[in-house]
């Protein structure tokens, strides 16, 4: 080979071949060094004692022609090329003696490439494990769900591999082995999570408390940053039921719902390491109106039986992706007057104040929902810039409405009312008083007063008074406003809740694991201090029941034995007797109301005796039906809700005057199952005792075992 074909060899020529080995002054014999390269595919750089060169292609290797008896030389692999190995097989360092050296030999390989796979356990959603190759930058893989995975990549032979996982939410994970040295394909990594935080839920109509299957359940949580996420939708069963699992702890879950028919809300919970698991129940009011147009006209939507109103310009929709909407639209409008009933409006009263930028506590005057789909049922939104006006029934309990009032919406991602404008206060043809305005977009509105409030400071402890109850929900609903509050308490079992100045509310701990007493609080100007704590208990069953306008005064009636399994011996919790002690259990009537909406409470901690009670509703005073008021009866019994709503009309001022509306069952070993009855009978006669439980019956499927 010509000395030109050897230097073509080594790309970068940073050696001097005159300059490679002993001083150049020295007349003594001078020897070459050269090699062997075989198997290169790339570029590979080698060292010779302090200097570096490239070699791009396989041949012989020229390292120079002027070293002298004694100069030592040593060849070692700088930087391999990509995707092989190269070594220098023979001897690496050398002492010249009186003679040429010309059996360095680099061989190079290719390396081999190996998969990365394994399985995964314990995920709720997608968790993204992280490598690093070698000591260099984290590469991330996402795996989707349980079971095997494999890595995209393919990882080259003798590469370091060290694992970890990312922080995700709900889930700890660890990832097994840790480290690994690639060999062989790896096939046996383990990534095994464990989830915290629970929601469990059950999702029916405000109305009926049928269970609505397919209701949308979507979950927003916010990041570190404090802006809100979409964490994950889920589908209701057939029996309204769903479950969000690894939610972690959190403050604020906004529970967003939707169902084709009804007004979309969202609710509020918290997680907590106390309370790790939570449940839920949400009722859905179904639409006032539902009706459709064409979107290429200007449309007028009233409903006949409030003062609800949308008026909407032509071409006014657009669909998610800002296309202009066509053919057919459906709206549906809710009038949401939560005059018996706060929990029916989307999240807690608070609202951003946009003068200062924090979260303040309102009062409602009247809200609506609205919603619109195309023929395929994708929801529609407004154009940009394009403006509907609106008309908000003034609710019923609503008192001294003020001429203009702020014009809220409700965000479905924070869960917190946002102030977007006025409403001013107007009547229709019928006298009927709304408020009127002006929107860009639709979602759930609200005509409210924003107030200055004062706090009701408390404590929380369970039944015995022993142990202060952390991270317990402590609601307060007004009931001479349209307003709830909620809080939870601190570690110690303290609490503090806003509420309206010179107001009266209904305090009470409503919570997963445990209930109170319903108290009845006034308050004043300035914060008030409880004497006593809540007291707590698990809790066997609270019913609480609310109406309209007419009849002016509906009255609960709880009735069961005074012993074991009694027909006969029999109390009656009302109006006249509030309290009730069997066998050391106090049964309480919290509230009785006597002018209009409710709601009256009772609280029983726990069934006293085996046998069955029966809670029924007497017609005391007023104009109207039980069923057109309507009446609405809540109970929760052992975390579960029931609904229950008259399904037939009947005169209730006359003989038929009580409405029997569930029984209870409870077995001597604790089982309870809730019997639905639905049916009309006279006050004093509507026990099961005499012949009032021969006129009964109920089918199999009216009971629902707990």
């Amino acid at each position: 080979m010509t000395i030109v074909n050897k230097l073509a060899l080594v790309t970068g020529a940073l050696l001097l071949l005159n300059g490679c080995g002993g001083s150049g002054d020295d007349e003594s014999p001078s020897y070459t060094l050269q090699g062997k390269v075989s198997g290169l595919n790339g570029v590979l750089v080698i060292g010779m004692n302090s200097n570096t060169f490239n070699i791009n292609q396989d041949g012989i290797v020229f390292f120079g022609d002027n070293f002298k008896t004694g100069d030592q030389v040593s060849i070692t692999v700088r930087q391999q090329p990509e995707n092989q190995v190269c070594a220098v097989t023979g001897p690496s360092s050398f002492t010249f003696s009186n003679a040429h050296i010309a059996d360095v030999a680099i061989v190079c390989e290719n390396v081999a490439e190996y998969t990365v796979s394994g399985t995964a356990a314990g995920l709720a959603r997608a968790v993204t494990l992280q490598y690093q190759a070698n000591g260099g930058a984290l590469n991330d893989v996402v795996i989707n769900s349980n079971g095997n995975f494999e890595f995209e990549d393919k990882v080259l032979q003798g590469t370091e591999l060290a694992f970890n996982v990312k922080s995700t939410t709900g889930h700890t994970c660890e990832v097994s082995p840790a480290q690994l040295t690639v060999a062989q394909d790896i096939s046996n990594l383990e990534l095994s999570c464990s989830t915290f935080g629970k929601l469990n839920g059950r999702v029916t109509s405000y109305g009926s408390g049928s269970a609505i299957n397919i209701a949308t359940i979507s979950v927003f949580i916010a990041d570190q940053n404090g802006t809100p996420s979409l964490l994950q939708t889920a589908t209701s069963d057939t029996e309204g039921r769903f479950t969000i699992d690894a939610l972690g702890y959190q403050q604020r879950i906004v529970v967003e719902t939707s169902a084709p028919g009804f007004a979309t809300r969202s609710d509020i919970a918290l997680t907590s390491e106390d309370n790790p698991e939570t449940n839920t129940s949400i009722a859905l009011v179904a639409a006032d109106v539902v009706t459709t147009f064409d979107a290429a006209s200007a449309a007028t939507l009233s409903d006949t039986n409030s003062a609800m109103q949308v008026s909407l310009p032509a071409a006014a929709f657009v669909n998610a992706s800002g296309q202009a909407a066509t053919g057919t639209i459906t709206a549906a409008l809710t009038n949401i007057d939560a005059s018996s009933d706060p929990a029916i409006m989307p999240g807690y009263y608070l609202a951003v104040d946009p003068a200062t930028g924090n979260e303040q506590a309102i009062e409602s005057f009247g809200a609506i929902n609205a919603q619109f789909t195309d023929a395929q049922g994708s929801a529609l939104q407004l154009a940009q810039g394009v403006s509907a006006t609106i008309r908000i029934p003034v609710a019923a309990r609503a008192t001294t409405p003020p001429a203009t009032i702020p014009l809220l919406h409700f965000n479905q991602q924070t869960g917190v009312w946002d102030v977007e404008g006025e409403a001013t206060l107007q009547t229709d043809d019928q006298n009927r008083p709304y408020y009127l305005g002006t929107v860009g977009h639709f979602s759930t509105w609200n005509a409210d007063a924003l107030f200055s409030s004062v706090n009701i400071l408390g404590c929380a402890v369970d039944n015995n008074g022993a142990d202060a109850l952390s991270n317990v929900r402590i609601i307060a609903d007004g009931t001479d406003y349209i307003g709830r509050s909620v809080t939870y308490t601190n570690a110690d079992g303290e609490f503090q809740i806003a509420v309206r100045p010179n107001s009266q509310v209904l305090l009470s701990v409503r919570d997963t694991d445990g209930q109170s007493n319903t108290q009845i609080i006034n308050v004043g100007t300035t914060d008030l201090t409880l004497d006593d704590c809540l007291a707590v208990s698990s809790g066997a069953m609270t019913v609480t029941l609310t109406w309209g306008d007419n009849p002016r005064d509906l009255d609960t009636h709880f009735l069961g034995p005074r012993t074991e399994n009694s027909l006969d011996d029999r109390f009656r919790i009302y109006f006249s007797n509030k309290e009730e002690t069997i066998n050391n259990v106090t049964m309480y009537l919290d509230r009785d109301d006597t002018t209009s909406y409710g709601p009256e409470v009772l609280t029983v901690p726990q069934f006293p005796l085996a046998g069955r009670y029966r809670y029924a509703v007497h017609h005391y005073n007023g104009s109207g039906t039980v069923f057109q008021s309507p009446t609405r009866v809540e109970a929760r019994v052992l975390g579960e809700t029931y609904i229950f709503s008259p399904t037939a009309d009947e005169s209730t001022s006359d003989t038929n005057n009580s409405w029997v509306v569930f029984d209870v069952e409870v077995t001597a070993e604790g089982a309870i199952t809730v019997i639905p009855v639905d049916a009309y009978m006279r006050r004093g006669s509507e026990d099961i005792s005499g012949n009032a439980v021969g006129s009964l019956s109920f089918s199999a499927k009216q009971k629902v075992s707990l």
